[in-house]
């Protein structure tokens, strides 16, 4: 039998979002009888720590302060020189610059592989980003983009274009498929007010800045004025739910929307609505359209990052430019009719089964992990 790789992955926490999804996948997926795991997340944010597959692999929390954190360092250091990785993945741009010194400080010469999940960073960010992490990345080993228009962005500010691949999100169809009745679909649109007929729009992402709800609660109250009967079901939580609730009310919408809250399982959710939609004004390649396309639900996404390697106009969804409302509000009305809907969504599943299952995208990491073990 040959000798399994031993891959470190490194992430910020295990909050709730995409590249912390992305992570878990990748840890629970790999074979272990080809791979010998490690999870490390640095800060103490455990929401997604039920999800981890203990029995793949061993999970170490570093307990990272804010800011600068020496002894986190350290403690990061000591944790690598133990666990000898062949290779140290690090997800995004925090993880790789301590990933990187920790490595120094352990004195090993295992490969580091940067998996990268954002385009366009805020103000703060990007500053570190073209002064300090940008050394970082040029100097890792190989650099995984999750979209094509992502690595041209960040190859036009200086990132070495001789280091990035592209490896797309993948989900797994065998979990996220449409496999709840009529009677079941109708229960949940009932719990939220809303029914059979109902020409429901969803929303599944957490209630931050970023996602934009509020964007799509303009398009619903723009849809209403203009005669059509639309809803709209938001699917999470999170520090903005307030300020949304407050605009819920500020746009007359109470008896139009409403919120989940928190799911550790969203796909009852999901496929209780006609369709789902994406209005962020930051987003590389969102997971969350792909579960939704997987449950065969066509997409409404603003035009940014990867999202055209996703959704085909009049194919799987529509398109639309972000912070654009009236834009917005046009393409969910195109799905109103529920015969084209249907159309776009069968093709949506289609979509997600040929061109990104979770199984295509695990050998595509495994292939990059295993080439040109190291040793330490």
């Amino acid at each position: 039998m040959s000798e399994t790789t031993r891959v470190a992955f490194i992430v910020n926490s295990l909050r709730f979002g995409g590249a912390e999804k992305h992570t878990l996948e990748l840890f629970n997926g790999l074979d272990p009888s080809e791979f010998q795991k490690d999870l490390i997340y640095l800060k103490r944010e455990e929401h997604l720590l039920d999800q981890v597959d203990f029995d793949q692999g061993k999970t170490y929390c570093g307990d990272f302060d804010k800011g600068w954190d020496i002894s986190g360092l350290l403690r990061l250091a000591n944790r690598i020189k133990k666990s000898k990785p062949d290779v140290l993945v690090c997800v995004n741009n925090y993880p790789l610059f301590y990933g990187y010194l920790a490595r120094w400080i352990a004195g090993t010469h295992c490969r580091i592989i940067e998996v990268f999940h954002s385009t366009g960073l805020p103000k703060k960010e990007d500053s570190k980003m073209r002064f300090v992490y940008r050394h970082f990345f040029n100097r890792c080993d190989g650099i995984v983009y999750v979209s094509q228009n992502q690595r041209e962005y960040w190859e036009a500010r200086g990132i070495d274009s001789d280091k990035g691949i592209v490896i797309h999100n993948g989900v797994n169809t065998e979990y996220f498929f449409s496999k709840y009745s009529s009677e079941e679909r109708i229960t949940i649109r009932q719990r939220y007010g809303f029914s059979f007929n109902d020409f429901i729009v969803g929303i599944c992402a957490a209630l931050r800045p970023e996602k934009q709800h509020e964007d799509l609660l303009e398009a619903i109250e723009k849809l209403k004025s203009d005669g059509l009967d639309v809803k709209c079901l938001i699917i999470g939580d999170g520090p903005r739910r307030t300020a949304i609730q407050q605009k819920i009310s500020s746009l007359g919408l109470e008896n139009d929307v409403s919120i989940t809250g928190f799911q550790t399982d969203v796909r009852d959710f999901v496929d209780a609505c006609d369709c789902i939609a994406i209005v962020s004004h930051q987003e590389t390649f969102s997971i969350a359209a792909l579960e939704a396309m997987a449950i065969g639900k066509p997409m409404v996404m603003s035009d940014i990052g990867g999202s055209a390697e996703q959704v085909s106009a009049g194919v799987n969804g529509y398109l639309f430019p972000a912070a654009d409302t009236g834009a917005l509000a046009e393409a969910i009305s195109r799905l109103s009719d529920s015969e084209h809907r249907d159309k776009l969504g069968k093709m949506a599943r289609v979509i997600v089964e040929r061109d990104f299952g979770l199984n295509g995208m695990l050998e595509k990491y495994a292939k990059l992990f295993s080439l040109g073990r190291t040793g330490t």
